[in-house]
């Protein structure tokens, strides 16, 4: 168990999220664009997957999955419009491999210690300054892009799922 649980719930909530958003999709409907220059949910999925593993790599966690090389400069957040959005292999490995960052990221949460926590984080993390807010904002980030799913659902003609 993690020293901080609620790190790890915000973690694991926003992993449900993104699954309550995202797994009833059809292929097509994971390369949607709501309007032009958005994003799709494969982008945002494999956006989350790459933050998450970056964070992981930062703390020397080994043995994660392998991100595809072919699709690393596709989720890469560049501040411009996003163009036609295809080639990111199959829904369910996206997935699986966001679920596996998700699940590696709650793992690692458990050797924080208390004072690292409390320690200045040394990586630049918006509205952070401690290792603890820096990854209560991961969390947050995971959130904020589940609001873009649910607009991609939304022009879709889906229901609300929250």
């Amino acid at each position: 168990m993690p020293r901080n649980p609620l790190l790890a719930h915000a973690y694991t909530t926003a992993r449900k999220l993104v699954h309550m958003m995202v797994d009833d999709l059809t292929a097509d409907e994971w390369l949607h664009q709501p309007v032009p220059g958005a994003n799709c949910a494969a982008w945002i999925v494999g956006h989350l997957t790459l933050i998450t593993r970056g964070a992981l790599l930062r703390n020397r966690v080994h043995g994660l999955p392998d991100f595809p090389a072919d699709r690393k400069a596709k989720v890469t957040a560049t501040n411009q419009l996003a163009g036609e959005q295809v080639g990111f292999g199959e829904p369910k490995e996206l997935l699986a491999l966001f679920d596996a960052h998700i699940e590696a990221y709650v793992t690692w949460l458990g050797s924080v210690t208390d004072e690292a926590l409390a320690a200045e984080t040394a990586t630049r993390v918006p509205f952070s300054t401690t290792l603890a807010e820096a990854i209560q904002f991961g969390a947050l980030h995971i959130a904020m892009h589940t609001g873009q799913l649910t607009t991609i659902r939304r022009s879709l003609g889906k229901p609300p799922t929250v």
